[in-house]
């Protein structure tokens, strides 16, 4: 019978600084503050709820950096606040759920990126459509053009529309029958090299 290799404290710190480190790329990778992403990765290793203060040390960042990334993670519903009896200080702890921390980062990128241009995209239609009319019923040459080009960003507006909806039925299955079905489809299409 084999026994496992003993692991030194300093060995295990040193894989969690790996992992937080990652954690934060990735983070960064899908449009979220990079401390976002390790203040999320150090409470979802550890063991019991941590305080404000222990996570600024332990991540060498600032009180306020720390203060708006969990307020960020607090809105996205990633971490909670945890009451402990005896305790004064304000603990948090992570969702343990890694799908959760990829929906959150979803939903906040649809929000800030996706919806503004979908907005944008039916304003300038609209407005568009008012002017290739005006230029039309003024007899301009250019009017055809300008139905032309305002068609396809009609067009371009109904795409985001419907990648929005995507977007919200991706969330709403979640990871086990989407991941399914997405490594189905992966099967057939081919990979770009």
């Amino acid at each position: 019978m084999s026994q496992r290799p003993q692991t030194s404290p300093k060995a295990l710190t040193e894989v969690e600084d790996r992992f937080i480190a990652q954690w934060g790329e990735i983070s960064a990778l899908w449009g979220v503050n990079r401390t976002v992403g390790r203040i999320h990765a150090l409470l979802y290793l550890s063991r019991q709820p941590l305080d404000m203060e222990t996570i600024t040390k332990r991540l060498q960042i600032s009180h306020g950096n720390c203060s708006t990334s969990i307020r960020d993670l607090l809105a996205w519903n990633s971490i909670r606040r945890v009451h402990v009896p005896g305790e004064r200080r304000v603990l948090y702890e992570s969702e343990q759920d890694p799908w959760t921390w990829f929906h959150a980062c979803i939903r906040e990128r649809r929000r800030r990126e996706v919806v503004p241009v979908v907005d944008a995209m039916h304003e300038i239609t609209d407005h568009a459509k008012l002017s290739a009319d005006a230029a039309d019923a003024a007899g301009s040459p250019e009017a055809g053009d300008l139905h032309d080009a305002f068609e396809r960003i009609a067009r371009f507006a109904k795409f985001m529309d419907e990648f929005q909806d995507l977007i919200d039925a991706f969330l709403a299955v979640g990871a086990g029958p989407l991941g399914k079905a997405l490594r189905t489809v992966a099967k057939f299409v081919p990979k770009a090299r």
